[in-house]
């Protein structure tokens, strides 16, 4: 099973999704995860159900519709593959922002500007986490802080990943894990976001259910397992492009997501012992060709290893959270 959630706002649109993949009730390694979202010209793709039965679909949409095609033709298209493969399909328009879900081949009518395919638990549980029903996986533990370096205003990118990633902490979620794949519209195509997900600590004498308001007066640093927790999403400067990569710091691990001309569905590869400075070099390598990749490497700073309440509040001038970052990687300086 998977979990695939998509939300138009205004003109802006996102998807995200896991990348966990089951096999006969089995929870297969993060290794054998596939990217379940492909983006072909003016519009992406996200399946449900097999991946290679979605690989043979959408190899099909791209043989007909090498350039793309109008709404008409990819609609029923899909809803043709849905009835063969079993598998639902949710597209995602770029031009006038519109999402389509498909199950069963049949296309669902619905003008809600969130649409979701995958496991009906997995998507209960999301709506949880996102109205704050739930408590969040890591609470009494850490605080995450995302940086989301060039998402489009009003985009709502951040806040599709920032629900999905609980969804895959959850331990009582077999169906999603993985890493929280998100993209969103640019200019009548789509691109990967580029993310950095950090942790810090609890704050001090917060009970489990403390919920965190940008005023309240804490200083945030990391100590233990947090110092270094960080996830990067990492993006191709190019539109369209079905590679993506996520960067583990504490495992200095670089999990490859990538499609190839014979197979549409972006499959696993590791690349390990890789430090921050050497992403890019050794990307190239693996590739054969630099895709001008956009990423921030951050952690939280070493030199604040605890949070805390303010013993002494800050009276005048930015008095709210203060979040200390080492900056291990920045690539946007030299696109």
């Amino acid at each position: 099973m998977t979990l695939v959630v998509g939300r138009v706002a205004g003109r802006r649109i996102a998807v995200v999704s896991d990348t966990q993949i089951t096999e006969h009730g089995m929870t297969l390694p993060v290794t054998s995860g596939v990217v379940k979202t492909t983006m072909l010209p003016g519009i992406c793709v996200s399946f449900s159900n097999s991946p290679e039965l979605a690989a043979r679909d959408i190899a099909s949409f791209a043989d007909a519709y090498p350039q793309g095609t109008g709404f008409a033709n990819t609609v029923a298209h899909f809803e043709r593959a849905s009835a063969n493969s079993e598998n639902e399909y949710l597209i995602a328009f770029a031009k006038h922002a519109k999402l389509v879900k498909i199950s069963n081949g049949i296309r669902s009518r619905s003008d809600a500007t969130t649409q979701w395919i995958g496991d009906a638990f997995a998507y209960d549980r999301f709506r949880e986490y996102e109205k704050r029903l739930r408590q969040f996986p890591e609470a009494g533990r850490a605080i995450n802080a995302v940086m989301f370096a060039d998402e489009i205003k009003d985009s709502p990118a951040s806040d599709l990943y920032s629900t999905m990633r609980r969804v895959i902490s959850d331990r009582d979620v077999l169906s999603v894990g993985g890493f929280a794949y998100v993209l969103s519209d640019r200019l009548e195509h789509f691109r990967q976001s580029a993310y950095c997900d950090m942790f810090f600590d609890w704050p001090r004498s917060a009970a489990d259910d403390f919920n965190l308001d940008l005023n309240d007066q804490i200083d945030f640093g990391a100590s233990g397992e947090n110092c270094e927790f960080t996830v990067v999403q990492a993006s191709p400067s190019y539109m369209g492009l079905n590679l993506a990569v996520f960067y583990v710091l504490a495992a200095k691990k670089v999990f490859v997501f990538g499609a190839t001309p014979d197979d549409p569905i972006m499959r696993c590869r590791v690349l390990s012992n890789v430090e921050p400075l050497d992403i890019s070099s050794r990307l190239e390598v693996h590739f054969g060709k630099d895709w001008g990749w956009l990423m921030q490497v951050m952690s939280a700073s070493p030199r604040a290893n605890t949070t805390s309440f303010r013993d002494t509040p800050i009276t005048s001038g930015p008095s709210g959270v203060r979040f200390g970052f080492l900056c291990h990687l920045n690539t946007f300086n030299t696109r």
